[in-house]
């Protein structure tokens, strides 16, 4: 799936970063989180979806975000998605699925990697 970015910013909790207490994602904690509305360009569907994370890895830059629904509790917990993020000719953000398994998961555990080591 090849994506783009329409729209950000907003204030929401954030259920990954851990507060004072060094609790988890049980305990969330407001900031200024980063919300965008990703289209999908080959068929239109729109995302909601949160920013945790952009990091670059082997050359290639990586975001991870989660599903963002507003908190009234009666949703499960987020699933992190890692997505390639990449511009095209005229500046526009794109971010592309990562088919390639090994690749996936070599970006998995280096955004877990920099999660643990921030504390998460």
């Amino acid at each position: 799936m090849k994506t783009r970015t329409t729209r950000t910013t907003k204030r929401t909790p954030d259920p990954f970063r851990p507060d004072s207490h060094g609790t988890n994602s049980r305990n969330r904690v407001a900031k200024d989180d980063v919300l965008a509305v990703i289209v999908d360009v080959d068929n239109g569907h729109e995302y909601y979806m949160a920013f945790i994370d952009s990091f670059t890895m082997n050359g290639h830059d990586y975001v991870a975000m989660y599903n963002y629904e507003p908190d009234d509790g009666n949703h499960r917990e987020p699933e992190i998605v890692i997505m390639r993020a990449e511009r095209n000719v005229a500046g526009e953000q794109y971010f592309k699925s990562i088919k390639n398994k090994t690749e996936l998961a070599d970006a998995f555990d280096f955004f877990y990697r920099r999660f643990e080591e921030a504390g998460g």
